[in-house]
């Protein structure tokens, strides 16, 4: 997510109002961070009445060969490896009621068990029903099994669990269908904009009933994340999607469209499969104009608005640039097919396949168009590909993806360039660190930051870590490091001490101490090492 990146690119720019801009609370006369919009809550007028039961298909979820078709042929057998993971299977169709959205839903999902523990439960989470999003999801008619069952919501209506009469043991699946509806009124939306029905599109994050995370030492993730970051905390699963929309809506989704038909009363039913890939987002409307290039053998696609044609084209050799070096740097990307499209979001989002951009930022020759661009789509390496816990561990994506824009700079634009900007985010934080305000390590929750200091912290303190990493290192052995642990944990979710692991496996060096002052302490890190210097830091201040 961008919207808290304020880039070097535009921060030299801004210098000249650090003089002129108002104190905040602490006194740091800090340039004041792009605003939050205010969540609005659920206020569809009108009551959606229960759609007609949906009569769902059984699914073979040994058959995976259709979804090799979402990804590029030297990556189509990771497809095997996730047989047992989360499995969707979702139809889905589109209406207009009174001026809302609605989406009517119905999907069939296989659980495995990969942990070690016998389960008790197994959570959904509805993300739309957190305020962050401002929508409505409404879940009824639910089996476990092929048994009606009658699952319990919880934390505000934002997750939903079904309680197990018998553990499910390490290995075992359980299947579960559910049928749901999801509105968006016109003009409503809420925390970045990400979710919402503007300007004839529909933007829709999370747009179904999702599987949450099961952690051996905390167990199911039912957090209500804060206002701040990203909410979504998920693990990488395989999703066939049949979603039928008026038949002049261009349809934007997570994966792959491997066929479009005709449907009843003029519409069109699009079906998509995925690769692994931890969520899904839906952008549809009637009026998205597209622009499609090839990178290698993976498939470009650019959708915008009406009138900004010229700015698609500059998101377009952007997104050329990016995928180019990012793929050469860090690893090859491995689905068939990558998405930009420009939607009414705050700044820039990202999400498996797709990146959404603003369209208050769609301007030919906008720094910020640029940055937020790059930026984004390094998300699909960092975050999309490996993948962590956003809410409680924000710095492993959001830190090494505003990284990214530093190779992304020197990938197009050369040395001279790059050192410019990073000299430009070393004066911001330096500027930051002499107000006095709070220099918080990078390994915290979202909730340990405020709003005035996240964005300097992850998104500025972060990718300065990674360049003194890189100067320690050489730039060689730097990005060797980075290469091994996208290859390593591909599709997986990670821990702090991965990284850790990984840059002393390629350097050959020892690295806790320079975490420890950039990071701050978490399990994995040498904590004779957290000792020593935690000792030196007392006798310094006595």
């Amino acid at each position: 997510m961008m919207t808290k990146r304020l880039g070097a690119v535009l921060l030299l720019g801004l210098s000249v109002l650090v003089g002129c801009s108002e104190l905040d609370s602490q006194g740091s006369g800090l340039p004041t961070l792009p605003p939050t919009l205010t969540a609005l809550p659920p206020s569809t007028p009108t009551d959606v009445p229960i759609p007609d039961p949906v009569n769902l298909p059984s699914v073979d979820w040994e058959d995976i060969e259709k979804f090799r078709a979402a990804m590029r042929p030297a990556f189509a057998n990771d497809i095997d490896d996730f047989v047992n993971h989360n499995r969707y299977y979702i139809e889905a169709s589109l209406v207009f009621e009174n001026g809302v959205l609605i989406l009517h839903g119905a999907e069939r999902v296989r659980y495995t068990n990969r942990s070690e523990d016998d389960l008790n439960e197994i959570v959904f989470r509805l993300y739309p029903n957190l305020p962050a999003f401002g929508g409505r999801m409404n879940v009824f008619r639910t089996t476990l099994n092929g048994e009606a069952f009658e699952p319990n919501l919880t934390e505000r209506n934002s997750a939903l669990v079904f309680p197990l009469a018998t553990p499910l043991e390490p290995g075992e699946s359980a299947e579960m269908t559910l049928e749901w509806t999801l509105t968006a009124e016109k003009g409503i939306m809420g925390g970045y904009g990400e979710y919402g029905y503007q300007h004839d599109v529909f933007s829709g994050p999370e747009w179904y009933p999702m599987l949450s995370v099961y952690d051996e030492e905390t167990g199911w993730w039912v957090d209500r994340p804060t206002s701040m970051g990203d909410a979504v905390y998920s693990e990488t699963g395989l999703y066939e999607v049949l979603l039928t929309t008026p038949e002049d809506f261009v349809v934007v989704m997570s994966g792959s469209e491997i066929e479009s038909f005709a449907a009843s009363n003029d519409m069109t039913t699009h079906h998509y499969v995925s690769g692994p890939m931890r969520d899904s987002l839906l952008v549809t409307g009637p009026s998205l104009g597209k622009l499609t290039e090839q990178v290698e053998d993976i498939t470009l696609n650019v959708y915008y608005w009406p009138g900004d044609e010229v700015a698609a084209e500059e998101v377009m050799k952007i997104s050329l640039d990016s995928m180019r070096i990012f793929n050469e740097q860090f690893g090859p990307y491995p689905y068939a097919e990558f998405d930009v499209a420009e939607t009414f979001n705050l700044s820039g989002i990202e999400y498996p396949g797709i990146v959404i951009i603003a369209q208050r930022n769609w301007l030919p020759g906008n720094n910020f168009l640029e940055v937020t661009t790059a930026h984004e789509i390094a998300h699909q390496w960092w975050y999309s590909l490996v993948g962590n816990d956003q809410v409680h561990q924000p710095w492993l994506d959001e830190s090494l993806t505003s990284y990214s824009e530093y190779v992304y700079h020197l990938g197009v634009y050369g040395e001279k360039r790059v050192k410019e900007v990073i000299e430009g985010d070393r004066d911001y934080y330096n500027y930051y660190r002499g107000t006095g305000a709070a220099d918080l390590v990078l390994n915290l929750p979202v909730s340990a930051y405020t709003d005035s200091n996240y964005g300097m912290i992850i998104y500025t303190k972060g990718p300065l870590f990674y360049v003194e990493l890189e100067e320690m290192l050489g730039r060689e052995t730097f990005m060797k490091a980075l290469q091994t642990y996208f290859e390593r944990y591909r599709y997986q979710v990670v821990r702090s001490a991965d990284i850790l692991n990984t840059f002393e496996e390629v350097s050959g060096q020892q690295l806790d101490e320079v975490f420890y002052q950039w990071v701050g302490n978490f399990p994995g890190l040498d904590q004779k090492v957290v000792e020593e210097m935690e000792a030196r830091q007392n006798q310094q201040t006595q």
